[in-house]
């Protein structure tokens, strides 16, 4: 620990598994005041009180990022229980495998309603927040290589993340000048709870052995290992702190090399 987040008051959505998870926890060991925003209550619960149990301070909230009344009403209990909003991490999101051939329209729409509509809602509010506090703030949004690579059978999915990555290049432009820096994260294939179903699904999909697809995705890197989430939840931290002061509009892959291959 070396504090890089003493006092900050920060909010993470998707905060019940995964790269949620591991970055709230992350943020906490460095100091910060967490907001635990999920729409799975008793999981968000869970990484607050993982969070309390080694010291640190959290909050879980219930949280649909889909719904804008219900994000609104999160970010202000973040307000009001931290006295204000230093950082949002937008990271909540779903997937759903299919070709576009196949994909229904109800999917579509409720892949694009949570991994972009969800990360606009989010920043939309947490923005908010931060100019009527006046002293601005980080934003950092979750994107994928997905945006920047095809890939089987995820065409909603990229089609948000690229969204995300435009989205956060127009916010930077926008809110500079009041201090606001928002930036993107690109992450590679992580071992979390959405990647596995991803991937069985795709491996199920395509009828090949769930474990042969495994190999082949790990083979790919050449740092010979799957990511995991404190990976991605050390780059949010340079994000979040004033290491990164200086940065904003940038897009930030963390994929073990994959995308280079």
């Amino acid at each position: 620990m070396t504090s890089r987040l003493l006092d900050r008051r920060v909010l993470v959505t998707g905060a019940a598994s995964g790269l949620g998870r591991a970055s709230a926890i992350r943020f906490a060991e460095e100091g910060a005041m967490v907001a635990c925003a999920d729409q799975d209550r008793a999981g968000a619960q869970s990484t607050a009180d993982a969070i309390s149990s080694a010291g640190g301070r959290a909050k879980a909230i219930e949280t649909d990022v889909a719904d804008e009344a219900s994000v609104e009403a999160c970010v202000a209990v973040v307000a009001e229980a931290f006295d204000g909003l230093d950082v949002v991490y937008a990271n909540a999101g779903i997937n759903v495998v299919g070709e576009a051939a196949d994909v229904s329209l109800e999917d579509w729409s409720r892949v694009l309603a949570v991994d972009l509509t969800g990360v606009f809602l989010t920043d939309k509010h947490a923005i908010r927040q931060m100019l009527l506090q006046g002293t601005g703030g980080s934003v950092i949004n979750q994107s994928s290589i997905a945006a920047l690579r095809g890939s089987s059978a995820g065409v909603a999915y990229a089609a948000a993340k690229v969204g995300v990555l435009s989205m956060t290049r127009q916010l930077a432009v926008d809110y500079g000048d009041r201090a606001i820096r928002v930036n993107a994260i690109c992450p590679g294939t992580v071992s979390t709870p959405l990647m596995e179903s991803t991937y069985d699904a795709r491996a199920d999909l395509y009828g090949v052995p769930q474990e042969a697809t495994r190999a082949a995705v790990v083979a790919r890197h050449p740092l010979g290992r799957l990511g995991e989430g404190r990976d991605i939840a050390n780059l949010a931290l340079f994000l979040a702190s004033d290491d990164s002061d200086w940065v904003t509009g940038g897009m930030f892959i963390a994929d073990g090399g994959f995308t280079a291959t």
